[in-house]
């Protein structure tokens, strides 16, 4: 289950959820809620559109590590690792600890994400059936990441 790292879980669920993101596990079959996935993604828009194996990075503070916000909602599933994701809130950044079976749902949030060991992702998000995340660089500053 995501662990919080910045603030208790109540009040980083509340801050997360006014940020545009909801983090939940998967079932017994290994699929996120449907409800969840039907809250963010239209239909027709709601199927596995990749899967990523993620290595550790040497750079933690490019690519995904770089502070950004995606084009489309996005819902994903941690297959296996781990890995700390920040999410840009009212009250500040706050750091997350997801590790397999955590499903994250992201709505125009801005966030960031450090895999601590090598992971695998599923991954489903809307927009056209060729398209991608569309992910923009915010340029927000590096920070330290929080640590589980």
């Amino acid at each position: 289950m995501a662990r919080f790292l910045t603030l208790g879980e109540v009040e980083s669920r509340a801050l997360l959820a006014a940020a545009g993101v909801q983090l939940g596990r998967v079932d017994a079959s290994g699929e996120p809620d449907a409800a969840l996935v039907a809250e963010v993604l239209p239909e027709g828009q709601r199927q596995v559109r990749a899967e990523a194996d993620i290595d550790v990075p040497e750079d933690v503070d490019s690519g995904m590590g770089a502070w950004h916000v995606n084009a489309v909602d996005e819902v994903h599933v941690v297959e296996s690792g781990a890995g700390v994701m920040e999410f840009v809130t009212i009250e500040g950044p706050i750091g997350v600890l997801v590790e397999e079976g955590d499903v994250i749902a992201i709505q125009g949030a801005e966030h960031r994400y450090r895999p601590l060991t090598p992971q695998r992702w599923v991954l489903r998000f809307g927009g056209p059936a060729d398209g991608d995340l569309g992910a923009t660089d915010t340029g927000r500053g590096s920070t330290a990441w929080p640590l589980p």
